[in-house]
């Protein structure tokens, strides 16, 4: 008895939820001339780990007499050991922000919002296609608010020194630039390069990057049926071979001495201090990293367009983390929090954090319009087909990676047995059911 009534209270709070987002979305015109008396009231708590002098921009003008919006900046380090840690104490926050790979980690944290009260289609209408990973059997876990895609940065300076006047569309037309671009000594060594593959330790995003060309090449990495997940690395999806075979053959080909793409290895700077240092010509790396790269280098002349594509295909994608705000289960303030949920995914109210924070909303009719801000531009037009998966832990799942790369660079395994053991242990990362 006390569940059903516990399951009914929790329903009126998601239709409230619901009745919120229109009302702020404009679908609804209830209340536009009594000010905040369509706000909700009491007070919320939100985790996250985007500043909090930019997050205050937004949610400052939220706060009264009646509604308290609290936010709380956490390392990103240690942002998920501090969830796990205050809901255990229960101080945890009514509000967090989550990407792919903590929803695995936090179901048993975070509040399903069920199809009866947020419909499925309501969902896939409103938010960009790759925002799917925050649908369950259920319902769903989180609402995305910003992306942050994966984008290839190049120097200008270097290019044009060498008469190339565009970055390279598809990933076969970086074979060729390769001699005009990287640069050695007489004995070998690399003074420059053109582009950050093959390795794992000293290239930044290499996950990310290994990702982008599973999924770019008919790989999802890990899928769901109803509620159980499943790797998919060494499968073929009907292909001669698996996808990853082709993949982890051109990744390492550049870092490979004895291949006429070799332009990378170990013993090279990590690869973001290589491009701030004017002597990487292609960076892959995430919309984020803009002002840092400038910080670093005022004067390195760079530009930015979307990620290389397969050739043969014609399925646009790039890979990214899409940054989702869930509401507690354990939240004592629940009703508040989804009025709060319900303001902050509105069309005005995402739009300003996604300016603050200076990326891509999650919001189809956001992207609508590409800005004309030449950053900006590549950053929407990418965010628009990002991709992501269900990652269990990102630590390990850098490990598995990281141990595959070095198992094909050592000859320590076959390709398909290195295939294989990254499957195995990928597999039993995985939940039984989600």
């Amino acid at each position: 008895m006390k569940a059903n009534f516990q399951t009914i209270f929790l329903g009126i709070f998601v239709a409230f939820f619901v009745f919120a987002v229109m009302i702020f979305s404009g679908i609804l015109p209830i209340g536009k001339s009594s000010g905040s008396s369509t706000l909700p009231q009491g007070k919320v708590t939100i985790w996250g780990t985007f500043p909090s002098s930019q997050m205050a921009k937004v949610l400052d003008p939220l706060n009264s007499r009646t509604l308290i919006v609290n936010y709380t900046q956490k390392p990103e380090a240690e942002y998920q050991q501090m969830l796990i840690e205050a809901f255990a104490s229960n101080t945890g926050p009514d509000m967090f922000f989550v990407s792919e790979d903590m929803i695995v980690k936090n179901k048993g944290f975070i509040y399903t919002m069920p199809y009866a009260s947020y419909p499925e289609k309501l969902f896939r209408d409103t938010f960009i296609d790759g925002a799917d990973i925050y649908l369950t059997k259920d319902g769903v876990v989180a609402l995305p608010i910003v992306v942050d895609p994966l984008v290839l940065y190049y120097n200008k300076t270097l290019l044009a020194n060498e008469g190339i006047v565009t970055p390279p569309a598809y990933w076969d037309e970086v074979f060729p630039l390769v001699d005009k671009l990287t640069k050695k000594k007489n004995d070998g060594t690399i003074l420059q390069s053109t582009i950050a593959l093959g390795t794992f330790e000293n290239i930044n995003h290499a996950k990310d990057i290994l990702s982008l060309l599973l999924i770019q090449g008919g790989n999802p990495i890990v899928t769901r049926n109803v509620d159980v997940l499943s790797s998919n690395l060494k499968e073929n999806f009907g292909l001669p071979k698996p996808p990853i075979e082709s993949v982890i053959a051109y990744y390492t080909s550049f870092s490979n001495a004895g291949d006429s793409a070799y332009s990378w290895n170990r013993g090279l700077l990590n690869s973001t201090d290589m491009f701030t240092g004017g002597k990487l010509a292609f960076y892959l790396g995430r919309s984020s990293e803009l002002f840092s790269i400038e910080g670093v280098n005022p004067n390195l002349s760079f530009d930015v367009a979307s990620v290389p594509q397969t050739r043969g295909t014609s399925t646009i994608r790039t890979y990214g983390k899409i940054y989702g705000i869930a509401i507690s289960s354990k939240s004592a303030n629940t009703t508040t929090a989804f009025g709060v949920l319900g303001i902050l995914t509105a069309p005005d109210n995402a739009k300003a954090i996604a300016a603050t924070l200076s990326l891509p909303p999650a919001l189809r009719t956001l992207l609508m319009t590409l800005p004309e801000d030449p950053y900006l531009y590549s950053f929407f037009k990418s965010a628009i087909v990002v991709r992501s998966w269900l990652d269990p832990s990102s630590i390990n799942t850098d490990r598995i990676f990281s141990e595959l790369i070095s198992n094909i660079l050592s000859n320590k395994l076959q390709l398909n047995d290195s295939v294989s053991k990254a499957d195995d242990q990928l597999r039993a990362l995985l939940p039984k059911a989600l």
